[in-house]
């Protein structure tokens, strides 16, 4: 063989080896998810399995509607359901290792429920008042695979998308001439405007073409004020399928304009119909009437144990579950709950374990990171994080301190939580260093510059620092930690990009040495340099940098571990992992006394923040206001006497607005590493966060756009790494070695 070839075919081989270890771009951002209430197998009856909309944020969640969403029987809304069915290793507390739910056991069901038409809602209509046009004050909608469609002819086995329906205080102003975009290729196109008659003429127009037209007087009553329009689809006979309400008519210096309200547009043109049999996202339909259809898993699900791998069910729905014994109060048992990947951009909303003041005691308004999505939650700490006694994490509960007027069921209609009476706890959470736990080491066997296998992290307010010294009083944010499977490869002047305005430095490789010399820089100055032996033990091959900060002495803040060095072609390559490093020039200091967002610190101590609001806190009843707490969280309310089972309560939880930026990739949010760097809470207006999903501003995205026509099967966790980049590696050799046989 000649030289030239040997070289070919080790530029090749080096090259393979430089792609392996290159970090595929999905673990760059973890995109955020939406999860559902975790469960521990051991601890769970095999029929406790069963989320609802209060409890898996994936689920349509109308909170004017909790009473019959949450009901134990007549339900509204979905429901997911592990049912066993062949008595032979079910999931739960009697056999918490088993890992199998069996074809058919994972049971979907979907039932309509009722909604006023906005115009008989504000216009207060009843039964005699109401236009005989619309059929009825109610249409009905049926959550789908998360998506609501509305039910055509009231039969849930005919489904079309709502294409519009303005609510109450929104209006749309047109003069003759204009066109509104409803949506879906539909448009409202004003003809006429008569001022003197009182009078619109209008067109509803689909694709360009008139497909309804109407005169409305605006000077009659309810009824000469709407129009509406039916046709034949869905297999039904003249369905409604389109309102608006001319409220008024008034003229400009220059032109006439009408004012549409209330209107409410399907589209008629795209129906699904839902039969026996069918399959949809690896479900197969095994029961469909008019008031429910009844969905069961295809084949057989083998969940993956593991808190970085996602176990889907559907197209976008999976299982998340924690590693095996982790979490969990047994050895086999392990901590499962279905969650759904935010992979769009947009705003959601992110929303705590919903409570009706007419059944929730004083001492019940309590949420942690297991019932609200604005916290911290890293799965393997499940039993920690849920525990009675000496637990971790954040914690925000209602405490009622003066005898008067407390929220819950002795006050239902109560709607003011006083000075100091609502807390944020917040303690600890204990992390191995990522080179202690994959390489496995023990006390030992950790290098001593590590000054032992743990440190600790600090939730707050939904954000995760690094307690400095291990003192919850002193934090640090957290620039970097490589989880186990990432590695960077860099060669002699590359340099790394570590966040925060530090980065890695090689200076040089030394293959026959087995050495690498490089420096830690911010700003472009070197603050850290060292020469890495790495044909040594653990300790010789990692590199730490110690320093005085958040009045503490000799506080370890960045570590990495030079796993190897190897040589291609042209240049050599050192190979760095676990790389961990907190940004020590900006440490929060919290004491006694201070003020965030509304609160007040009235403990602080190295284990324990405890925080109370500073001013009282009087709720606006109203399920489209958000009553902010803090910067970012608020408390969402029904109406009064809406969703709860007394004419004076109310349902309330706690809330966040979450943005999820244009470069989030997909990802795992739930790993040791609890920062979340890919969310970026949305801050109030102008006001002193296991993830539930409600989506139900214009301005925030649907959580299922995913299509539900769309029938796949069970997708596996797996994704694709960019093996594209190696292709593209191999391809251009091979062609320069082609070229230079051929010259």
């Amino acid at each position: 063989m000649s030289p030239y070839i040997n070289k070919i075919l080790l530029l090749l081989f080096a090259s393979l080896t430089v792609c392996l270890m290159l970090v595929p771009p999905g673990l760059a951002a973890p995109a955020p998810v939406i999860s559902g209430l975790p469960l521990d197998t051991n601890e769970t009856l095999s029929d406790g399995f069963c989320w609802n909309a209060t409890t898996f944020g994936g689920f349509v969640y109308p909170v004017n509607k909790h009473k019959d969403f949450a009901a134990s029987e007549d339900w509204w809304g979905e429901r997911l359901q592990y049912v066993e069915k062949d008595g032979q290793n079910e999931l739960g507390k009697s056999h918490p290792g088993n890992h199998v739910i069996g074809e058919g056991e994972l049971v979907y069901t979907t039932r309509p429920f009722s909604n006023k038409y906005e115009l008989v809602s504000d216009l207060e209509l009843n039964a005699n008042t109401t236009p005989t046009e619309l059929g009825g004050m109610f249409y009905y909608k049926l959550p789908w695979f998360g998506k609501p469609y509305v039910t055509v002819g009231n039969d849930s086995t005919r489904l079309a998308n709502l294409v519009i329906s303005q609510t109450s205080d929104e209006k749309k102003t047109l003069k003759a001439g204009d066109s509104w975009d409803l949506g879906s290729n539909y448009s409202l196109v004003v003809n006429q405007v008569d001022v003197d008659g009182e009078k619109v003429w209008f067109s509803l127009d689909k694709n360009g073409e008139e497909i309804e037209s109407g005169i409305v007087n605006t000077s009659g009553n309810v009824a000469d004020k709407t129009f509406t329009a039916t046709a034949d689809f869905g297999d039904k006979k003249d369905q409604l399928y389109f309102i608006t309400y001319v409220d008024k008519i008034f003229t400009s210096a220059t032109d006439s304009f009408a004012v549409f309200k209330y209107t409410w547009l399907i589209d008629k043109d795209k129906v699904m119909l839902i039969e026996n049999g069918d399959e949809y996202q690896g479900f197969e339909v095994k029961e469909a009437s008019e008031n429910e259809i009844v969905l069961k898993n295809s084949n057989s699900i083998t969940l993956n144990l593991d808190k970085d791998k996602k176990n889907y069910f559907t197209d976008s729905w999976y299982f998340q579950t924690s590693d095996e014994g982790k979490g969990s109060t047994s050895p086999e048992g392990y901590v499962i709950y279905p969650a759904k990947e935010l992979n769009s951009s947009g705003n959601y909303t992110l929303r705590g374990l919903p409570f009706d003041t007419n059944e929730t005691s004083s001492d019940g308004f309590y949420w942690n990171a297991t019932t609200f999505g604005g916290f911290s939650y890293p799965v393997n700490k499940h039993k920690s994080f849920v525990a009675s006694e000496n637990w971790w994490g954040e914690r925000l509960q209602y405490v009622e301190k003066d005898g008067q007027n407390e929220l819950g069921k002795s006050h239902p209609g109560n709607h003011v939580i006083g000075e100091g009476e609502l807390v944020y706890t917040t303690r600890p959470i204990s992390s191995k260093y990522g080179v202690v736990s994959d390489l496995e080491l023990d006390a030992s066997t950790t290098p001593k510059e590590l000054g032992g296998m743990f440190y600790y992290q600090l939730p707050w307010f939904g954000k995760s620092y690094i307690a400095v010294g291990n003192d919850s009083t002193r934090l640090a944010k957290l620039v970097i930690s490589q989880p186990s499977e990432e590695k960077k490869t860099l060669k002699a002047g590359d340099s790394w990009d570590l966040g925060s305005n530090y980065s890695l430095v090689v200076n040089q490789v030394d293959v026959d040495g087995e050495k690498v010399w490089f420096s830690l820089d911010k700003n472009g100055e070197e603050i850290e340099s060292g020469i890495v032996n790495t044909s040594g033990n653990v300790a010789d091959k990692t590199f730490t940098a110690t320093a005085d900060f958040g009045d503490k002495k000799d506080q370890l803040y960045f570590i990495t571990y030079v796993d190897k060095i190897f040589t291609s072609a042209t240049d050599s390559f050192a190979v760095f992992k676990y790389t961990w490093l907190i940004d020590k020039d900006k440490v929060m200091l919290i004491e006694n006394g201070d003020e965030y967002q509304g609160f007040e610190v009235k403990e602080a101590s190295e284990n324990e923040i405890v925080l109370k609001n500073s001013n009282s806190i009087t709720l606006t009843l109203d399920k489209d206001k958000k009553n902010y707490f803090t910067d970012s969280w608020y408390f969402q309310t029904s109406d009064e006497g809406k969703g709860s089972t007394s004419p004076e309560g109310y349902v309330i939880y706690p809330a966040t607005d979450v943005t999820v930026e244009d470069n989030v990739s997909s990802g795992v949010n739930n790993s040791e590493n609890i920062s979340n760097e890919s969310i970026s809470n949305e801050s109030a207006p102008s006001t002193s966060s296991a993830s539930l999903l409600e989506s139900k501003a214009d301005d925030l995205k649907d959580v299922n756009s995913s299509l539900p026509e769309e029938k796949t099967g069970i997708e596996t966790s797996a994704k694709a790494s960019g093996f594209e980049l190696l292709a593209g590696v191999f391809g251009i050799i091979l062609c320069q070695y082609f070229i230079k046989r051929r010259g």
